[in-house]
């Protein structure tokens, strides 16, 4: 079984390094799923589940990992068989909390509603940071 070197960092850590057999996830463009040789990609990522499938032993699958990624960057480089994915935010699904989730919510509307002097910028940021929660939201409630 073929695989390849995945990293997965947050700004302030490393959430996920290791050889993997296959990723899925989306990026804007739609869903891909990428195993080892393939083409060289870049996309961006706003929200999305991710779901790896790590490399067992003796060319059997290892345990499957999911995540949630929100705000990222996913490079596949095909020359080094390595896939990255920087992410503003990474959380391992089985360790969210939908109380949480609501509360930053919260706190994102709070600012688009009574922040004062922002940015251009801040606002957009945060006007795709709720978009992003709300489908947080939805896959925590589902």
């Amino acid at each position: 079984m073929e695989t390849f070197q995945l990293t997965i960092k947050a700004p302030d850590h490393d959430i996920f390094s290791g050889e993997v057999t296959k990723i899925h996830l989306t990026c804007e463009g739609g869903d891909v799923e990428l195993m080892a040789q393939h083409a060289s990609f870049t996309g961006s990522v706003l929200y999305s589940p991710v779901v790896v499938h790590t490399a067992g032993v003796d060319g059997e699958p290892g345990p499957k990992e999911e995540y949630i990624a929100r705000n990222g960057l996913f490079l596949f480089d095909n020359a080094n068989n390595r896939a990255t994915l920087l992410a503003l935010h990474v959380e391992k699904r089985s360790e969210m909390s939908l109380e949480t989730v609501q509360s930053y919510l919260e706190m994102i509307d709070r600012q688009l509603t009574e922040g004062e002097a922002l940015s251009d910028f801040q606002v957009k940021f945060l006007e795709g940071e709720k978009l992003a929660v709300e489908k947080q939201m939805e896959t925590l409630e589902a």
